[in-house]
């Protein structure tokens, strides 16, 4: 039997439904960590608690006996919780925020705009107490903590050669594992043949996919500014940080190039394709990879893709053969090959290759 300790997130739907799928549900079992007292995102009969109550343990049970355990988002909340128990086999799956985020490490996440307007001002007692909960709790458990890890799951190698030069302990081993979206892509050819709106005065880009600061809004809005595009905006922030969120909205103002609309209403899978879909490009400023399931699904349906030329995961894209544009370039109407980044993520990420990873490392 295999243990998952998994997040209350919606990405742990589509998991779920593929350990299923793939005949291997049987073996594994998931326990949701979390501080609430019902769940929000993952399906209601998922067992839950909160980490290092009894509850917990009892939900868990002996460490050992398990054939292999998977921490889905290793934050280091979770280093006293490994540092005091016995694994056969420890793997880790990598969310981005458990890995680009540590509080130890102090990478340059944020460009110049949102660092002075918004992180430099932002010390909240939230923040503090969390901190001070990692350095009191668990700090002294990191090393041997990450001594424990067996396999870092991530499709990126880049990701994995990071955590690698950056984590004191760590001596794992590299597995591919990607979380697929709700929909797979294969399965979005029938949204691609709608084709898009075509009574639009400006060209329309998703600045972004949630309301998080690393995601830089603020600079890359600037920046369209200063090439003098003409484009509407479209900006979801129905998830993430509200304090970012009411920032941002005051913030955009000087933006004169079209309108700038903030979804802030949850849209449901089909509804956020749709928006996906009309819109000819997205743009992704973060530096750390983040948003893929929205970076690929763009690529998929044939659009332009805007990325901060700093963003660590451009190296994988390369190799991986998909096409991706500079942000500074977005003034210049390029286009994609429609075919180009479809037939490579079909390569890298079709749903039959991940089912077949599924059974590699879920048996």
């Amino acid at each position: 039997m295999n243990l998952h300790i998994v997040p209350d997130n919606v990405f742990i739907n589509k998991f779920y439904e593929n350990l299923h799928e793939s005949g291997v549900a049987p073996k594994n079992k998931l326990v949701v960590r979390t501080n609430r007292s019902r769940l929000k995102y993952v399906r209601h009969d998922l067992p839950f608690a909160t980490l290092y109550t009894r509850e917990f343990e009892k939900l868990v049970g002996d460490t050992h006996s398990y054939e292999k355990i998977f921490i889905h988002q290793f934050t280091p909340l979770l280093y006293r919780w490994v540092g005091r128990h016995k694994f056969k086999e420890l793997n880790w799956m990598v969310w981005g925020s458990d890995l680009y985020n540590l509080p130890f490490l102090t990478l340059p996440l944020y460009e110049e705009l949102t660092q002075t307007k918004y992180v430099s001002r932002r010390l909240t007692s939230q923040d503090f107490l969390y901190k001070a909960k990692v350095l009191l709790l668990h700090q002294f458990y990191k090393t041997k903590a990450y001594s424990k890890v067996s396999n870092i799951l991530t499709w990126m190698t880049s990701e994995y050669e990071f955590a690698m030069q950056h984590l004191p302990g760590l001596k794992a081993d590299h597995r591919f594992f990607f979380y697929e979206n709700e929909t797979p892509y294969k399965a979005l050819d029938d949204l691609a043949l709608e084709g898009t709106a075509t009574n639009k005065q400006r060209r329309v880009f998703v600045v972004g996919n949630s309301a998080t600061p690393e995601l830089n809004h603020l600079d890359a809005i600037a920046m369209l500014g200063d090439l003098n595009v003409t484009a509407d905006l479209l900006v979801p922030v129905s998830y993430g940080d509200d304090h970012y969120k009411k920032f941002l909205k005051n913030a955009v103002s000087f933006y004169k190039g079209g309108k700038v609309e903030f979804i802030e209403t949850y849209l449901d899978f089909k509804q956020y394709l749709q928006l996906l879909n009309e819109a000819d490009g997205l743009i992704m400023n973060n530096i750390r990879p983040q948003g893929y399931g929205n970076i690929f699904m763009m690529m998929y349906l044939g659009k332009n893709v805007f990325l901060n030329k700093k963003n660590l995961s451009i190296p994988e894209l390369d190799r991986a053969g998909l096409a991706w544009s500079p942000l500074e370039s977005i003034g210049a109407n390029t286009s994609v090959s429609p075919d180009q980044n479809k037939s490579a993520l079909m390569n890298l990420l079709s749903h039959d290759k991940l089912l077949k990873t599924y059974v590699d490392l879920f048996s």
